[in-house]
């Protein structure tokens, strides 16, 4: 379950031409696959240890290991923020696993979809402030300001302990403004309604790691506007760059010419600008993690 976590992230690392993001042939600003592969790396040991207190059924096993996992992620490298939006899609998955690991029947995507549902919908206080730590630590580009539970502001974690807030609702103050927040109140719809078709699809069809892993990112940024580029550039930017990607998926994507050429116009737009679907990207390394686990899939 570790690897299969720990191999998604590098996979989607390295998948080329990812328009805006770092893969094996171009860096960002600050980050370079050296950097993201030390951060895939050391997080390894906390995706080890969330399927282990998954299977255990131990208490606060979402928000101990996020804030470990990230504490860790940080101090592994220089690029700051590497992967928190894939790290909070990543460990409850690895919980959830965890917890089918006795069960008959084998392990499924629906199985692990619903067991990772009920992860988030039981994760109490302690996991809230783990999680609303681990964020603020890892200093995400702006979620913006809420009037109520802000991981910036010091009386939230007090306003959790007090009201017994659990990690649902906690998130749920961030609902519609970020699209990883999104996937865990909502149940990970955008990972295993849209990208684990598409990308199962085109490993099928292709049988090119690097074709399905780009069309399914594309298939998410084409669903609804990234927050990451909303925040970054404007939600006039990031509707923009949807439509982008839902041309080039009717072109074919990375599966034709005529969507490889238009894929790279789109790849120039973006780093003119330093537009980065980076929460599309984190939706993908769940996908790749639900794919690895339950259909067997290989590099």
């Amino acid at each position: 379950m570790a690897s299969a976590a720990t191999t998604a992230l590098l996979i989607e690392l390295l998948a080329a031409p990812k328009p805006g993001l770092v893969d094996r042939y171009r860096d960002l600003r600050e980050l370079n696959v050296f950097r993201m592969s030390a951060s895939a790396v050391t997080a390894y040991r906390w995706f080890l240890r969330a399927a282990v207190m998954g299977e255990r059924r131990s208490r606060n096993a979402v928000g101990r290991c996020l804030l470990g996992a990230v504490d860790d992620v940080l101090s592994s490298q220089r690029g700051g923020n590497t992967h928190l939006g894939a790290l909070l899609l990543l460990v409850p998955l690895c919980v959830a696993a965890g917890r089918l690991l006795r069960s008959r029947g084998g392990l499924s995507a629906e199985k692990l979809r619903r067991q990772a549902i009920e992860v988030v919908r039981t994760a109490g206080p302690g996991d809230a402030v783990g999680v609303f730590t681990a964020i603020r630590k890892a200093r995400p580009g702006g979620l913006g300001r809420v009037p109520y539970l802000d991981v910036n502001d010091p009386e939230t974690y007090e306003e959790i302990r007090r009201k017994r807030i659990g990690l649902l609702e906690a998130l749920s103050a961030y609902r519609g403004r970020d699209m990883v927040a999104d996937e865990l109140v909502e149940g990970y719809p955008l990972t295993f309604e849209v990208c684990v078709p598409v990308v199962k699809r085109y490993l099928r069809s292709s049988r090119a790691i690097d074709v399905a892993v780009v069309n399914g990112l594309l298939s998410v940024m084409a669903a609804r506007p990234d927050t990451h580029v909303v925040r970054r550039n404007g939600l006039h930017v990031a509707r923009y760059v949807s439509d982008l990607a839902r041309r080039a998926l009717q072109l074919g994507g990375l599966a034709s010419p005529s969507g490889r050429r238009f894929l790279e116009r789109i790849d120039r737009y973006m780093r003119e600008r330093d537009v980065r679907p980076g929460s599309s990207a984190d939706v993908v390394d769940a996908a790749l993690m639900v794919l690895l686990l339950t259909e067997g899939i290989r590099p």
